[in-house]
């Protein structure tokens, strides 16, 4: 296997799994903000939780 080919392989890889990883920052960054902002309002994530499976 040249190098040249190995290289182009690699690339390979990263364009495959690139749009995955940003799928999930984005996943994660509206987790962090839905998170702070519930923080905010004075109602944890937990207690959030519980009245959704309470049927509060």
């Amino acid at each position: 296997m040249s190098k040249k080919s190995c290289l182009s392989n690699k690339k390979g890889i990263v364009s495959e799994y690139l749009p995955w990883i940003l799928i999930s920052l984005a996943i994660l960054v509206v987790l962090m903000i839905s998170i702070f902002l519930l923080k905010e309002k004075g109602v944890s994530l937990l207690d959030g939780l519980k009245g959704l499976f309470r049927g509060n």
